[in-house]
């Protein structure tokens, strides 16, 4: 299969360099330079909003706050939930997070959330 993928590679990135008559047979196949399917996905960021759902998801599951270098897998994406609360937390010490972003992490918590050991508020 290498061999197919540097050839597919080889006529999209020399696309202007086909004949014509080449350039309809990959387009009647869908393989063009813009829908180049070698090119890896384009991955688009979450929200800050929906970095709190998937916070409120691992509270409710595990029943503790995630540590530092915790991770967790979201359709087959690793999001780094440690490392942003620990950021999150970071951002509202100095305040520098909005107060609606401040709210939505503290409906999730008993207490202080920036805190070291915030208490979930499912445990609460």
């Amino acid at each position: 299969m290498v061999g197919a993928r540097s050839w597919l590679h080889r006529q999209l990135t020399t696309w202007p360099a086909l004949s014509p008559g080449q350039q309809q047979l990959m387009t009647a196949l869908g393989l063009t330079p813009e829908t180049n399917p070698l090119s890896p996905a384009r991955r688009t960021r979450r929200t800050f909003e929906e970095t709190v759902q998937l916070l409120e998801l691992f509270l409710h599951r595990e029943g503790r706050t995630p540590a530092a270098r915790e991770t967790i897998r979201v359709d087959g994406d690793t999001v780094k939930l440690g490392a942003w609360l620990a950021k999150t937390r970071h951002r509202r010490r100095s305040g520098q997070l909005p107060d609606h972003h401040v709210r939505l992490v503290a409906a999730l918590f008993d207490g202080d959330w920036a805190a070291e050991d915030a208490v979930p508020a499912v445990l609460a």
